[in-house]
């Protein structure tokens, strides 16, 4: 399990940019709108090509397959929901703030993700790609790893599964990409009444007697 100290690792510097990598980061941004907007099977190499003004055979220099391309939208996603993830973390406060604050950004990043990251991010593994498999779930595996640390600090109840706690939380918090509508709850508010519920139960005290 990994320390507070070792998630709060600065990140590395961002290298300089070349053409190849502008190319790269071009064909990423066309593939991550059309897989959002007609969905993976239905866009092909060369729809993504045409989005991003260029010729169809220069894409196979940077991705050989569709598949690959898939995985560098859902890593560039991923990396982005992770460093969210990292700095709420490391944010001040107890333990139960920096949930809170992990919460928060679990939610937001995930709403202001495109489409085609989200359906990845609530798609079960089976249904990856299997060139491709290993390396989403890895990736996935590292975010929960941050969620990890933090629980191990929380003061929870005797007996209370913090496998189980996380997958709970971590799975509530994600469906919310299916029943969020803009103006009812912002994603804040939502983060932090899910995070309520599971801190506090919904179970009535009552004094003097035991509810059945």
């Amino acid at each position: 399990m990994r320390t507070k100290n070792e998630i709060c690792v600065p990140s590395p510097a961002i290298p300089v940019t070349s053409k190849g990598a502008e190319a790269r980061q071009r064909i990423i941004a066309a593939a991550e709108s059309l897989f959002s907007l007609r969905g993976f099977d239905r866009t092909s190499m060369r729809d993504i090509a045409s989005e991003a003004r260029m010729q169809a055979p220069s894409m196979y220099y940077h991705f050989p397959s569709k598949d690959e391309l898939l995985w560098a939208v859902w890593e560039k996603g991923g990396i982005e929901l992770l460093q969210r993830a990292k700095e709420a973390a490391c944010s001040a406060g107890g333990p139960w703030s920096r949930m809170e604050a992990m919460c928060v950004a679990h939610i937001t990043g995930l709403l202001d993700w495109r489409k085609a990251n989200q359906v990845l991010f609530v798609m079960p593994p089976s249904q990856y790609p299997a060139s491709i498999r290993d390396r989403v779930i890895a990736l996935r595996d590292e975010y929960e790893r941050v969620f990890t640390s933090v629980i191990s600090e929380l003061p929870l109840r005797d007996g209370t599964d913090k496998d189980l706690f996380r997958l709970t939380l971590i799975g509530a918090l994600s469906w919310s990409l299916y029943w969020f509508k803009p103006g009812v709850n912002s994603p804040e508010v939502i983060a932090q009444q899910m995070l309520r519920l599971m801190r506090e139960g919904v179970q009535a005290k009552r004094s003097g007697s035991r509810a059945s």
